[in-house]
């Protein structure tokens, strides 16, 4: 499959203020791609430029190939769920769902067949006399997803649609939302500040800060091999380091650790809780060992961690490990020093 949407070198101002600068990307069509950044960081503001609420101030939004400009939301093959979701209350679902097909004066049986399609296809059959104010809110949600996609949108745009919801639902609802995307195959543009939300259900994900694109990569890919300081700090968890001096041989941390790695002129060190291996085998140059000593367990079942200080650190730097569901170490406890390992390709310094 093709491009579905190219957004080209895209900018908006408000007065001095630049809320999106120069941003590019495609999106393929059937895709689901997801624009990820935390609160201000200008991913409303382009998510409203594609559906057309505004307009870009420099560069152009294409959608197969036909360039937006002058053409209003209404005439846009696009579709958008809001996290207020705006469904009507004093309205049924079914009701819900055909509001938009008898404003364009479809016949009454085409409404039919296609409300009842889109119903069974969200599992809501059975639901269509139910007022929206009876749902829970994993069935509004799917409510407002089934109004949008009735209307058969070349692209469904989805603004934090599940921040509304209890952590259960939300974690329920990711699962959903990307079955049925993969079922239905409408584009789905995804915008969302909860990192779990977009590895779990995208095919690409565009990192976003203060209004340019860091990185646009597959979620593992997005995961292992950060491109910036800024990525590998807000996708997934990390340990962070300074460092006041760097050769071509050692990094040396603010807190006096020394670490046999090769990143002339890096200024902070970042290392995943899980890359790090406990009671490593000896030997194998592309493993720097250290010592550490655990200061407390943090237990959370299968995402308990380990909270260390790093014995070779002069002012003690703490670091963060995931604890392996092994019987081995399950008698850890807090004071106990142990060795701790990690490949040196999961050092990601900057």
């Amino acid at each position: 499959m093709g491009n579905i949407l190219e957004v080209k070198n895209v900018s908006k101002y408000f007065g001095d203020f630049t809320a999106v600068k120069d941003v590019d990307f495609v999106v393929e069509e059937g895709g689901f791609f997801s624009i990820l950044g935390s609160s201000g960081c200008g991913k409303t503001t382009l998510l409203r430029m594609i559906a057309g609420f505004q307009h870009e101030s420099e560069g152009d939004i294409l959608i197969r190939g036909k360039s937006m400009k002058g053409i209003p939301p209404e005439k846009r093959p696009v579709n958008i769920v809001f996290q207020t979701l705006a469904l009507f209350p004093m309205m049924n679902v079914y009701e819900n769902v055909a509001f938009g097909l008898q404003r364009k004066k479809m016949s009454k049986p085409e409404i039919e067949a296609l409300v009842n399609e889109m119903l069974s296809r969200v599992g809501l059959n059975g639901f269509e006399t139910k007022n929206v104010t009876e749902l829970s809110g994993g069935q509004r949600q799917r409510v407002a997803i089934a109004r949008s996609l009735v209307m058969k949108p070349e692209i469904l745009l989805l603004d934090e649609p599940l921040g509304a919801l209890d952590r259960k639902l939300r974690e329920h609802m990711k699962v959903e939302l990307k079955l049925l995307q993969k079922e239905i195959g409408t584009t789905f543009i995804y915008i969302t500040h909860d990192q779990s939300e977009a590895l779990v259900m995208s095919d690409k994900i565009a990192v976003m800060h203060q209004g340019v694109f860091e990185q646009i990569a597959t979620p593992r890919d997005l995961y292992r091999n950060p491109k910036t300081a800024f990525v590998a700090g807000f996708v997934g968890d990390s340990n962070r380091f300074e460092i006041t001096q760097s050769n071509a041989e050692q990094l040396i941390t603010e807190g006096g650790w020394k670490i046999n790695k090769a990143h002339e002129g890096a200024k902070l060190l970042f290392i995943r809780p899980e890359a790090l291996i406990l009671n490593p085998s000896k030997g194998g140059e592309n493993i720097e060992t250290f010592s550490v000593t655990i200061k407390t367990i943090l237990f959370d079942g299968s995402n308990t961690k380990l909270s260390t200080t790093v014995d070779d650190s002069s002012s003690g730097e703490e670091l963060l490990i995931s604890l392996p569901q092994n019987a081995e170490f399950e008698n850890l406890k807090e004071g106990d020093s142990i060795l701790v390992g990690i490949h040196k390709d999961d050092l990601k310094s900057y």
